[in-house]
């Protein structure tokens, strides 16, 4: 039962990373859909002027989190 299942895990794995390359790739240079962070925070390359930057933490590679300021 544990090959089974480790071979399951490998294989959920590579569809994740293959999902993560596909969508990373798609959207190189605009916003990543959906990725949000912090406290209604998004994950973007860079954040707009009227941004402010939060962190890396909750985004994808390379990403950081940016809020609204209010």
């Amino acid at each position: 039962a544990r090959d089974a299942m480790s071979s399951n895990m490998r294989a959920l794995g590579l569809i994740i990373i293959t999902l993560l390359l596909l969508t990373a790739g798609e959207a190189d240079d605009t916003d990543v859909q959906g990725w949000t962070c912090g406290y209604r925070g998004l994950c973007r390359k860079h954040c707009y002027a009227q941004e402010y930057m939060i962190g890396y933490h909750g985004c994808p590679r390379r990403y950081r989190c940016c809020a609204l300021r209010f």
